[in-house]
């Protein structure tokens, strides 16, 4: 198998092209791990995905699933081999493990090695080849436990209300904004009220068998939740409704590890990604003879696998 960078990662497996969270260029099929804009292919693609990502692609754009793949069932296409495995990055996202020619080729696509409160981390597969994603492949990014950051997040939404303010969270639509429900489902007794994006995804996550309660703001019984202001506004978008209580917005990405994240009352370094050494580990695992890395701190962590014997290489 041959890996190619060009306009996306493409894979020739035996004849077959394969392209990885991009559009399919003359042809072949494009495997797509996760239904984040910035993974998902041109229209015209003949998309391969999980039914929970399929379902969120066609939720918002209109476009062409070719064939859906639940995990652990494997597709033939052309001359390859195709399956699909958790990748615990958001609901429904995969790895893809691709075998022609007597090799096995991962791909990762957007990683996170450890639980949730709505997901199970993935575990490493055994490969010949691994295209890794870096995103945090630095040593400088090491996260607290899940709980730890559960445990800061309740804390911040308690004294907020008990100083008569509503407590919001900017998230992406698709990943944080669930398991921000379901943190405040397990450990508060208040509402979550979801922005449109946000209540219209985790409604069509609830098809494929996510259950959280929560309550969109433009129902009456959101819109009267967030007048009495004891709840949890969940929004992809940093917009304030009408309210008379002042709005402290909050946030949840990895880089508020080492960055100070301007404009929001309070960060919290929850990522959907694997730390450093969440992802040293999985290439270890893996037991690749060949690991490119993608995304991210690609150069850096090549350099450290490098140091610890292995063969790798910024794919960039």
């Amino acid at each position: 198998m041959r890996v190619v960078r060009r306009r996306g990662f493409l894979v020739e497996a035996g004849g077959t092209s394969l392209w990885l969270d991009s559009t399919a260029s003359g042809g072949g099929f494009s495997l797509i791990s996760h239904a984040h804009s910035d993974h998902s292919p041109g229209r015209s693609s003949k998309i391969i995905a999980t039914p929970e990502t399929a379902s969120i692609l066609q939720l918002f754009r209109n476009h062409r699933i070719e064939k859906m793949i639940r995990y652990g069932e494997a597709l033939k296409l052309g001359e390859a081999r195709v399956s699909a495995h958790p990748s615990g990055h958001v609901i429904g996202s995969s790895q893809f493990l691709i075998e022609a020619e007597g090799e096995r080729l991962v791909y990762t696509g957007d990683l996170n090695t450890y639980d949730s409160l709505i997901l199970e981390g993935a575990e490493a597969i055994e490969s010949d080849i691994l295209l890794l994603e870096a995103t945090y492949g630095s040593p400088r990014y090491v996260f607290p436990s899940r709980e730890e950051i559960y445990a800061r997040m309740v804390r911040w939404i308690l004294e907020t209300i008990r100083r008569g303010e509503i407590p919001a969270f900017k998230v992406y639509a698709l990943g944080k904004a669930q398991e921000i429900i379901g943190v405040v489902n397990a450990y508060l007794r208040i509402p979550a009220v979801t922005s449109w994006t946000i209540s219209r995804i985790t409604e069509k996550l609830s098809e494929h068998g996510l259950k959280l309660d929560y309550i969109p703001l433009h129902d009456p019984e959101g819109l009267e939740a967030f007048k009495q202001g004891e709840c949890v506004y969940v929004s992809s978008k940093r917009y304030n409704p009408p309210s008379k209580r002042r709005l402290r917005w909050g946030v949840a990405t990895g880089w508020a590890l080492r960055h100070r994240i301007r404009g929001y009352d309070a960060a919290f370094p929850l990522s959907g990604h694997a730390d450093f050494p969440g992802l040293v580990s999985y290439a270890e695992e893996s037991g690749a003879r060949k690991i490119y890395l993608v995304h991210g701190f690609a150069e850096e962590l090549s350099r450290h696998l490098r140091r610890r014997g292995l063969s790798a290489e910024a794919l960039i």
